[in-house]
């Protein structure tokens, strides 16, 4: 076992560190604890009172030794003399690393055991509590255990209990908020299964970036105001909050016209190289082509792993409250590794079960994967920046690195479908910054608030490692009748996703009904859309099998596809007659790099065009590009 550098070095150092006082308490102690247990170490005088134990530092030291070697001895105090809360202190110390860690010690049992001695006074001598001896002061002091100590124990001391996080059997209707100051009302919890949303709505977003449907800033790649419009209305869950969905007043903290999960989509296909951006608009690159003819889910998989690396943007700057956070200073340590500590925790949570946010972050350090957001408080702050500077402001590792968890599991994990989701209106929903200043007056701190509850869902635990198969457990029912006349009719109302799909490659007849027209269906796949994509579509959301003649209509148009190819781009090149044409095209060293087009014509790839002048030059000829 590796042992901490911090950690006492040994038990007679920590016991002649002591002051006299506090030897003659631990003294006393020790008297009392011996004379209970009627355990008498090898050596050891016991006197019948305090007053008799040895006078000078270094002989008491001695005699304190004495006791603390006897093994039976430090069992009984163990065993009958410590509470819960201290045995559990002995017991992660002897099992770690020998030092105590605060933290993740405080997540996991909820408080830390009193280390220290003292007598309280409260006011000019009077009303003073009794002393209170801590135990634990016998075989650690604040920054672990002496290493002769901890193998003296080791063989009687268990091990400590698995970390566990709190779990909610069963979710309430309404939860309890802050309404004002001091003032509680109530309410409803919204629960988000978000598995089904996530793999429909990667389709949908990628369909909107092809056709020119989002806008952005050419600088920040942020979406505009009606792309973030478009969006919401596009997606098949729509957004965590509804549309109207906003602060009573306009000096709160606000949910904005980005919202949640349009925000996030569009980021996130940043991330991962799917989109480009030209102008203001983002446009589908090469490997958001390839995205829409692939699984859904090897699709968001990518998007998870791309974000967790993603060192472009940062969560922090959601959360509007918090000031200077683009100072020169650079007062904020770069995102991946926090990200990657919250995917560590998530992996460890079972599937299926609901936790309170606030129990997720303890169970979260409780098991070593805390994370710091900020590198300087002092260049943080709210408000105002000398009064509302957070290096003055106590803050705490709930006030801001939770925020930043709680905005990358709502906004990233919950949008693709990892996590599902319990929610409440974020204003009241938390109440611990009341004591920050500049942020008495606000309501929470930021839209991310209401997230109350998660649960690693069956998608997250297999995009996370936990498993090696995935099968959704979701059925659609029938969304769509496709007619033997070629028309469509739409099932379900408000079913944006499918009509979304069904305008790239049908012509709309009505508010509810499109028709298969082969110009229509020829320009869609020209536009990038996988024929064999459509005809899935059609076959999973249509009421029963589709009519003969759709089906012949399909396996035609098909064909007529695979009978002209684009083999992307070339570089036509003339002869001056056809003999140059025809030594060029059969030359050994050139006719694997170019092919006749007619008698005087050479077509040459455009990615063999470099081998192909090469190769020209060494038969006697080049390249004529100048005319003439």
């Amino acid at each position: 076992m590796r042992h901490s550098d911090k950690q006492a070095k040994s038990l007679n150092l920590m016991m002649s560190a002591y002051v006299v006082d506090d030897l003659k308490r631990i003294g006393a102690y020790l008297l009392n604890a011996l004379k209970e247990s009627r355990i008498k170490p090898a050596g050891l005088d016991i006197p019948s009172k305090a007053g008799g134990l040895p006078s000078k530092k270094a002989d008491r030291v001695q005699w304190i030794l004495t006791c603390l070697r006897d093994k039976s001895f430090l069992k009984f105090i163990y065993e009958k003399k410590m509470t819960d809360l201290e045995q559990a202190a002995i017991q992660e110390v002897v099992h770690g690393d020998g030092t105590i860690h605060r933290d993740r010690f405080r997540a996991k049992y909820g408080e830390f055991p009193r280390l220290t001695w003292s007598t309280y006074d409260y006011g000019w001598g009077r009303n003073k509590e009794p002393f209170i001896f801590p135990p634990l002061a016998l075989f650690m002091v604040s920054h672990g255990m002496p290493l002769d100590m901890l193998n003296r124990i080791k063989s009687f001391v268990p091990e400590p209990g698995e970390v566990e996080v709190l779990s909610v059997e069963e979710l309430p209707e309404t939860v309890t908020i802050l309404t004002g100051w001091k003032k509680y009302g109530e309410a409803t919890l919204v629960q988000h299964s978000t598995e089904q949303a996530a793999i429909n709505d990667l389709m949908i977003i990628l369909q909107l970036a092809d056709m020119g449907k989002i806008s952005v800033s050419a600088k920040t790649g942020r979406p505009t105001k009606t792309a973030c419009k478009n969006i919401r209305n596009a997606l098949s869950g729509g957004d965590f909050y509804p549309d109207d969905a906003e602060a009573k007043s306009e000096y709160d903290i606000r949910m904005g016209d980005a919202g949640i999960r349009p925000f996030a989509w569009t980021m996130l296909l940043q991330a991962a190289n799917l989109v480009k951006i030209n102008g203001t608009k983002l446009e589908l690159g090469r490997t958001g082509r390839a995205a829409m003819k692939k699984p859904a889910l090897e699709v968001l998989k990518t998007l998870w792993e791309r974000w967790l690396k993603n060192k472009n943007f940062h969560e922090m700057s959601r959360i509007d409250i918090f000031k200077g956070q683009k100072s020169r200073k650079r007062p904020l340590y770069v995102a991946a590794p926090s990200r990657e500590n919250i995917a560590d925790a998530l992996y460890e949570t079972e599937e299926g079960v609901w936790m309170k946010t606030g129990d997720f972050f303890d169970f979260l350090i409780a098991k070593g994967h805390r994370f710091d957001v900020v590198r300087e408080y002092w260049h943080l702050y709210i408000g105002d920046p000398n009064y509302g500077s957070l290096g003055y402001n106590h803050v705490k590792w709930d006030h801001v690195d939770a925020r930043f968890g709680r905005a990358f599991l709502l906004e990233y994990a919950a949008t693709l479908g990892l996590i599902d989701v319990a929610l409440i209106p974020p204003w009241g929903a938390v109440s611990d910054h009341l004591d920050l200043w500049g942020a008495d007056d606000y309501s929470c701190l930021s839209r991310y608030d209401g997230l109350y509850a998660l649960r690693l869902n069956s998608l997250g635990a297999w995009i996370l490692g936990q498993k090696d198969e995935y099968t959704p457990t979701f059925h659609d029912e029938a969304s769509l009748r496709v007619l033997p006349n070629m028309d469509i009719t739409s099932l379900a109302s408000g079913s944006s996703s499918d009509e979304l799909f069904l305008d790239r490659f049908c012509m709309r007849k009505s508010e509810r009904v499109w028709h298969l027209s082969l110009p229509k269906l020829l320009q869609a796949v020209e536009e990038g859309v996988d024929i064999s994509g459509i005809i899935t579509f059609l076959n999973e959301r249509n009421k029963g099998a589709l009519p003969q003649p759709v089906e012949a209509f399909l396996d035609d148009t098909a064909r007529r596809i695979r009978m002209v190819q684009d083999m992307g781009d070339a570089r036509l090149i003339k002869c001056a007659d056809s003999s140059i044409a025809q030594l060029i095209a059969n030359d050994s060293g050139l006719k694997k790099l170019c092919f006749l087009a007619g008698k005087n014509y050479i077509v040459v790839p455009k990615d063999k065009e470099k081998q192909f002048r090469k190769g020209l030059r060494k038969i006697g000829y080049v390249l004529n590009i100048q005319g003439g």
